[in-house]
């Protein structure tokens, strides 16, 4: 018989770790914006980008803002009405795809593609979206990766086909608006099946392991 207080404390964790966890993620790429921020703005933009220099440049900030916005409400609500017993998981998997970006833009900090358009100025990127998103956030791109990765980890077909459609997009809208290179984009999707791959194969077989013994009453 399971004890009480071991079931209690696992459903605790997992319930409201993940939610903890994507709060951190969150400040976390606050930080690692804030850094890539200053040290880009001393950092030359890259000229041997093949697409973008085939690519017209079209402004989409817009949509970039909006366009967003419109993912984050649509995941929210897929998540509430399709998903209510997996949104730990969810939040969980976004927690790690948020916290993988964090380092990698601290790794890789770069000067933005020559011709972005600014997108300051509109009232969601003033109150939110500048706490979220930065200039020289560069590798990889946030708006390609966490739409696919609803696209990866939701189950409905049409819920799966509106986050592909998403990601699709907002990877069009970074190209054009010259907010993101080219690889920044295309790393966005290998990067975000990585995530899912490395949870799923190297990170929940050994909590499940643990979870099953904690239960039982075993401490290792």
């Amino acid at each position: 018989m399971i004890p009480r207080g071991r079931r209690g404390f696992v459903q605790a964790l997992e319930r409201s770790g993940p939610i903890a966890a994507l709060a951190a993620a969150f400040f976390f790429n606050f930080l690692a914006g804030v850094y890539v921020n200053h040290v880009g703005r001393s950092l030359p933009s890259l000229d041997a980008d093949l697409l973008l220099g085939a690519l017209p440049r079209v402004d989409l900030t817009g949509f970039f803002v909006w366009g967003f916005a419109a993912f984050a409400v649509f995941v929210i609500a897929a998540g509430l009405t399709t998903e209510r017993m997996r949104i730990p998981y969810i939040a969980w998997m976004y927690a790690l795809l948020i916290s993988t970006r964090a380092l990698f833009i601290v790794l890789t900090p770069m000067g933005a593609p020559k011709g972005a358009f600014a997108v300051e100025g509109y009232s969601l990127f003033e109150i939110f979206g500048r706490f979220l998103t930065f200039k020289n956030d560069l590798f990889f791109s946030a708006h390609t990766s966490m739409p696919f990765l609803g696209f990866l980890i939701f189950r409905r077909a049409w819920v799966r086909i509106v986050f592909f459609a998403f990601s699709l997009s907002l990877a069009a809208t970074v190209l054009l608006s010259r907010l993101h290179y080219s690889i920044d984009v295309a790393a966005a999707f290998f990067i975000t099946c990585g995530v899912v791959w490395i949870h799923r194969e190297l990170v929940e077989p050994p909590y499940r392991r643990w979870r099953a013994r904690w239960l039982e009453g075993k401490s290792a």
